[in-house]
């Protein structure tokens, strides 16, 4: 019988990783396995895919040879003084390293007075929140604040009623929601949070001699209760909405509890993970880390939704949310949420990329462990170039994503690979890959490309490769070596400094001597 030829078309796996099918069945435009790659160009925005944006020091200096514990930034802005004028934007970031509290720009960092060894440098979890001007932290042991406008620490005390403690025990969550500094996860009480006055971080009085709208209240003193969960953590939605995430479940508070604000339950199943462990995105929705492993996403008044049931739920199921850091970003470049996962331990770690347009998840990795993210802040600098995703490293630097084209981590060599395939029959009779024809953008780095081929996907995937070389930036000459098996794989990857690479086209040909044509990707 004569061989039947089939040629066809092999797009990136657009519908990046998914791992809950048998190798044979991989849904077509997804992939098996990749790492540090991406369906869109990140320096061009097209869809054709490729390596992933590289990192960069965001200044060459450090506080200290250890974790980020927190980094932030305040903004303040002059009153124009005519008509013509618009008023100057100024951005003080800052950033807490071993306790220490210090302001920084690109050019390094400046401890702040009385910033030295402020703040607990062991547990590494520290959040802080804005309020006029002024940062106010918990670590869970020292009450502390910092003025941007003067680079300096001070106590933060109370001015009526006393801050929140349980014996010597001090909030780790903090956040700032409708004009009020609220704090929670008290060792001793975790499920209790309280608010202070409005617009006045320093009074915590919750019975003044004349009852007001605006007083201090807690979950204990009002009417909206404690949460029925541990609380571990907080997330200001919107001026008439806070979310609670316990550890296995979630409420909302809607509307002031001193003007009769309730509290409703949005799910008793799902619970977030401890931290910052969500952010938020411009259309409105959250996503979250659960306490139990995977991301969810959701509205506020509307039951969670798993976007990781099919892809990624057995690797995060896995996961001893007690030894890792929980991190998530949201990428307004990249359109998509970072899901840094970074452990305790210090070890290497396995960080996410999810693509909100395409619903689709890809797997990240820094080549060095100190890079791993112990702190993540969404960063909107003075200008357009310097508004980006800051990560405070394990090593103590902090790196943000490069765009310029960065095509390394930090001055080491980023690891992608993405897999192709499987290229098989319907019925999975033998095939020989007689011809492959490709192109790689122009202006990138080439691919190195490998071949494998075996009697069933699985073993494939696990073997040797059967041939490799590389395609260079542009169309490159039709590669004729064949091979012969039931399924084929094509590896793309490149591990060299300084290098990058982005999909344009690959066609392929196989022969047959039965009937029924290739599967179509």
């Amino acid at each position: 019988m004569p061989r039947r030829r089939t040629k066809f078309d092999m797009p990136f796996p657009q519908g990046g990783l998914v791992e809950t099918f048998a190798y044979e069945n991989q849904p077509r435009g997804t992939t098996v396995d990749c790492q540090n790659v991406r369906a869109y160009d990140p320096s061009t925005g097209r869809m054709r895919g490729g390596q992933r944006a590289g990192t960069a020091k965001y200044n060459s200096s450090r506080i200290a040879d250890d974790q980020v514990q927190d980094i932030g930034h305040v903004v303040a802005r002059d009153v124009p003084s005519s008509q013509a004028e618009v008023g100057a934007r100024t951005v003080t970031a800052y950033a807490v390293t071993s306790g220490t509290v210090a302001k920084f720009t690109t050019s390094g960092f400046t401890t702040a007075t009385n910033g030295s060894s402020a703040l607990s440098g062991t547990p590494p979890i520290c959040f802080s929140t804005e309020l006029f001007g002024v940062v106010y932290f918990a670590d869970g042991t020292n009450e502390k604040k910092w003025t941007a406008s003067t680079n300096t620490v001070a106590a933060w005390s109370a001015s009526a009623g006393s801050l929140p403690t349980s014996g010597s025990n001090k909030p780790r969550l903090i956040e700032t929601w409708r004009s009020r500094v609220v704090v929670s996860g008290i060792s001793g009480d975790p499920h209790n949070w309280f608010m202070s006055k409005v617009g006045d971080a320093t009074d915590w009085d919750y019975s003044p001699s004349t009852v007001v709208a605006t007083q201090a209240v807690a979950g204990n003193n009002t009417d909206a209760g404690k949460s029925a969960d541990v609380i571990n953590g907080m997330c200001p939605y919107s001026d008439d909405i806070l979310i609670f995430f316990g550890d296995h479940s979630i409420h909302q508070m809607t509307g002031d509890p001193a003007e009769g604000g309730r509290i409703d339950r949005i799910s008793d199943t799902i619970g977030g993970a401890w931290g910052r462990a969500w952010t938020k995105t411009p259309d409105g929705a959250v996503y979250f880390f659960s306490s139990r492993g995977g991301v969810f996403r959701m509205s506020p008044g509307s039951p969670p939704q798993d976007i990781t049931q099919d892809g990624l739920r057995e690797r995060f199921a896995t996961l001893d949310m007690n030894t890792i850091l929980v991190r998530l970003a949201y990428n307004d470049r990249e359109k998509g949420i970072h899901v840094f996962l970074t452990p305790l331990d210090g070890s290497a770690a396995t960080n996410y990329f999810y693509d909100i347009r395409g619903n689709s998840w890809w797997p990240d990795k820094f080549t060095t462990a100190g890079q791993n993210p112990t702190s993540i802040h969404i960063y909107d600098g003075d200008t357009a170039s310097d508004r980006t995703i800051l990560m405070g490293g394990q090593d103590g630097y902090i790196r943000k994503f490069d765009y310029t084209p960065s095509k390394n981590d930090d001055g080491v060599a980023i690891d992608s690979y993405v897999w192709l395939g499987p290229i098989q029959l319907q019925n999975r009779p033998k095939i020989m890959l007689t011809e492959m024809k490709p192109a790689m953008a122009v202006g990138t780095d080439g691919v190195t490309f490998n071949v494998y081929a075996a009697e069933t996907a699985e073993g494939a995937k696990a073997g040797s490769s059967q041939f490799t070389g590389t395609w260079a930036a542009g169309r490159n000459r039709s590669e004729r070596r064949r091979t012969v098996g039931h399924d084929i794989f094509i590896k793309l990857s490149n591990n060299t400094i300084n290098q990058d690479w982005a999909y344009e086209f690959l066609g392929v040909e196989v022969d047959s001597l039965t009937g029924p044509r290739a599967r179509q990707w």
